[in-house]
């Protein structure tokens, strides 16, 4: 009877020590978060934009160069605007000869912010009031490249206009050194300050894309006040 008894506690204190599966075990299981950010934008044209700090609108006087091709027309020596919005070349006096030409340096900084970085363009086009005929020019140099269209940079920093003298445009027809024209013999077709630029760029630092305007006045070019709007359009590509 003892042995039977000791086997029967035997086999009670085996059951008691067998190790339990513990009702806590971690179980794992995964769950996938999606999601599809949209490109947005925006443009903000500032005009005498050599201001403090450069890329803003500059009150003061900014600086209109002549070329006078040999003859006596005559160029307003400043554009002075209270606001940004407006490319001023004052009172302008063409020759009965030659071509006149005005340059404003730093005359539109094209401020972009996006986060699109597939790929993004601005393009220029004069889209209002171009005079009709030949006799007037309106030309865009970039400043802060050597050319259009602007380089697909890291970053593109607001820089100021290098240019000490008006660039010598000796036709109403055409821009030369590099200008691109803003409207020409009485039509406008656009064209893109840059191409394809594949960088972000936020509102603290924004993309600038600065121009210099140069008014070409063809010989004898009609007097009366001209009023031209120059659109600009962010393409998020």
């Amino acid at each position: 009877m003892n042995l039977k008894k000791f086997a029967v506690l035997a086999a009670v204190a085996a059951l008691t020590l067998t190790p339990a599966v513990k009702a806590n075990a971690a179980l794992t299981g995964n769950v996938t978060v999606k999601w599809n950010t949209q490109a947005v934008g925006s443009l903000v044209l500032v005009t005498q934009y050599n201001g403090a700090p450069v890329g803003s609108h500059n009150a003061g006087a900014e600086t209109i160069f002549p070329q006078l091709n040999g003859g006596a027309g005559a160029c307003t020596a400043s554009d002075t605007e209270a606001a940004s919005g407006t490319v001023n070349f004052g009172n302008v006096t063409p020759d009965s000869t030659f071509a006149t030409d005005c340059m404003e340096i730093n005359a539109v900084d094209s401020q972009v912010v996006t986060n699109d970085t597939t790929g993004w363009k601005v393009s220029e086009q004069a889209t209002a009031g171009i005079p009709a005929g030949t006799n007037f020019e309106l030309c865009s140099y970039p400043n802060g490249s050597a050319s259009f269209p602007f380089a697909n940079g890291a970053s593109l920093p607001a820089t100021a206009s290098a240019r000490a003298a008006a660039v010598t445009n000796t036709s109403a027809t055409a821009c030369g050194s590099g200008g691109n024209p803003v409207f020409a013999s009485g039509a406008s077709t656009a064209f893109t300050l840059n191409t394809t630029n594949t960088n972000a760029f936020t509102a603290a630092t924004p993309a600038n894309l600065g121009e210099d305007y140069e008014l070409v006045l063809g010989a004898s070019a009609p007097s009366g006040a001209q009023t031209v709007t120059v659109t600009y359009t962010l393409t998020l590509l």
